[in-house]
């Protein structure tokens, strides 16, 4: 046991301990977990339970993939969903960065997203058509990016119908700095078990 002059260090160095631990305890608090309000329609949503509904349908998919001209037909039995809307996924507006990009423009069966002027973000331009009951009937996008590595434009389109996925299509280009462009198409339609 320690002393300093006359004093008695063990009982200092407890409530030393107590201290830093009661600081610890209760300073860190509990994490609050803030939850983005949605200023665009809420289309990941939409389309996760869209995935969660075809991925327990069991459905099908006729795909076809165009590759510089090369065709391929496949129909695939075992799909992973969320890779394969991965690109339609990533279009959806409601991140941080975005919530102020965007022109927003509605009418009866349609709301259209349209970058402004001077903003540099991925999705140039997002057009919902919906039914009375506001499910999707179809939608596009346009995606497009440039730096000095490499130059991308897609198009990619959705058909609902009854609000549920029937068939999409994809088509873009991209082309690396010096190289010639890759022009690729894809169709997708789901296909009941």
């Amino acid at each position: 046991m320690f002393t300093f002059g006359s004093m008695n260090v063990a009982p200092l160095r407890l409530v030393f301990c107590l201290l830093i631990f009661a600081a610890l305890l209760f300073g860190c608090g509990t994490e609050e977990v803030v939850k983005q309000k949605n200023v665009y329609y809420s289309w990941e949503s939409y389309l996760m339970a869209e995935i969660a509904q075809v991925t327990k349908g069991q459905h099908r998919l006729q795909k076809t993939v165009i590759l510089d001209g090369e065709k391929e037909d496949l129909i695939l039995k075992e799909v992973d969903w969320k890779k394969e809307w991965a690109l339609f996924l990533e279009a959806d507006l409601n991140k941080q960065a975005y919530q102020t990009a965007y022109d927003h423009f509605s009418e009866p069966g349609m709301i259209w997203y349209s970058l402004k002027p001077g903003e540099n973000l991925p999705v140039k331009k997002f057009v919902l058509h919906i039914d009375a009951e506001e499910r999707p009937v179809k939608v596009e996008i346009e995606v497009g990016q440039k730096n000095l590595l490499f130059e991308t434009q897609k198009k990619l389109f959705m058909n609902f119908s009854e609000g549920h996925v029937e068939t999409y299509y994809m088509e873009g280009s991209q082309q690396m700095t010096w190289t010639k462009p890759t022009h690729y198409k894809l169709m997708g339609v789901l296909l009941p078990k």
